[in-house]
């Protein structure tokens, strides 16, 4: 089941990958630091970049505010 905006209510740092794109949804999937999966629906303006199958991004939580950033996160 997909749960639209899951995310925001998630940990400081999730890895996503988009398992497809439909109309102005990314159906992605996002993973845990603990290696948990949860499956949601972003749309696509929420996105600062063109996104597709496959495409990787992440999700961090600066004071208080998630971002989405496109491509893998930084090495530590």
């Amino acid at each position: 089941m997909n749960k639209l905006f899951a995310f925001s209510a998630l940990g400081a740092l999730y890895i996503g990958m988009v398992d497809h794109v439909v109309g102005d949804y990314a159906s992605v999937e996002l993973s845990d630091s603990h290696g948990r999966i949860t499956n949601v629906e972003i749309p696509l303006l929420l996105f600062p970049c063109e996104v597709g199958e496959g495409d990787y991004f992440y999700t961090l939580e600066i004071d208080g505010v998630r971002e989405i950033r496109c491509g893998e996160p930084p090495p530590e």
